[in-house]
């Protein structure tokens, strides 16, 4: 039998130990397979909606502004409450119609208070209808003669009294009127000034009482949302009194002339709300 070659095997040998020692090697140093990095998508956050502003409605602004003058007729459906200076402003409406078929609710000595107070039929309330010897309370007069506009000027015989209690009462007065006639539009109309060397003017009445009378009754509109029209600019002077010639009685100083009632009646024409147009 033919003895195998030692030196042969030995190489075999060696051969075999190197063969698998470098696929021992090779098993070690592959690196595993890594996972792919996922990337997320990033979107950038869109802005945030601005939700819409809720609108306010307008301020309400009780101070009636100049503007075009309007016909005679648009006073058909208008009543004026006053006292008597608002009697002049009837008479010379009587004489020329510049305020056309308005009705007139006046009658000298009338205050809030009085109109209040007063029993229905009581003499100083004003007569309505005109010739029918009625007095009616003033809330039922309106209603009577259908108006849908309310002009309210009255303070002066009551101003002496006391300021917040004259306010007080016009206040009342006219929330009389309105419980009676909720549709009518109110238009406070400011109490007229006293001429610079009136003998009727006192501590208690006097053209600084009649302003803080006046300044009450604006901001008393400007709460409730009744128009205020500033008569008392249309018969001032620049001093604020009554202007001298527009005064009709040198006894009171209160009192118009036929020229203060016509520019009194003009100013009223120039100045209607632009609502009631």
């Amino acid at each position: 039998m033919k003895r195998e070659n030692p030196m042969k095997r030995y190489i075999s040998l060696v051969l075999t130990l190197l063969l698998l020692f470098s696929l021992c090697a090779c098993s070690q140093t592959s690196d595993p397979a890594e996972p792919e990095e996922e990337y997320l998508s990033v979107q950038e956050p869109e802005p945030p909606q601005e939700e819409p502003e809720e609108e306010l409605p307008p301020v309400f602004e009780p101070v009636v502004p100049a503007s075009e003058a309007v016909a005679a007729d648009w006073f058909a459906d208008a009543a004026f409450i006053g006292d008597s200076v608002s009697v002049m402003l009837e008479y010379y409406n009587n004489a020329y119609g510049t305020l056309g078929q308005a009705a007139f609710l006046c009658s000298e000595s009338l205050s809030p208070g009085g109109a209040l107070s007063y029993a229905a039929g009581h003499e100083r309330l004003p007569e309505y209808p005109k010739g029918s010897g009625q007095r009616p309370r003033l809330e039922d007069a309106v209603a009577s003669s259908g108006a849908s506009k309310v002009y309210v000027m009255l303070g002066m015989n009551c101003i002496a009294g006391g300021v917040d209690r004259a306010c007080q009462d016009l206040v009342t007065l006219i929330d009389t009127i309105l419980e009676k006639n909720p549709e009518v539009t109110i238009l406070v109309q400011s109490v007229t000034p006293m001429t610079a060397d009136s003998p009727r003017a006192d501590a208690a009445l006097n053209n600084e009482t009649i302003a803080q009378y006046n300044a009450k009754v604006l901001a008393v509109c400007r709460e409730r949302e009744w128009y205020y029209v500033d008569s008392r600019e249309a018969l001032s002077d620049e001093a604020g009194y009554l202007r001298d010639d527009y005064s009709g009685d040198k006894a009171m100083g209160i009192h118009l002339n036929y020229n203060g009632a016509a520019a009194w009646a003009d100013y009223l024409l120039t100045h209607v709300p632009e609502a009631l147009k």
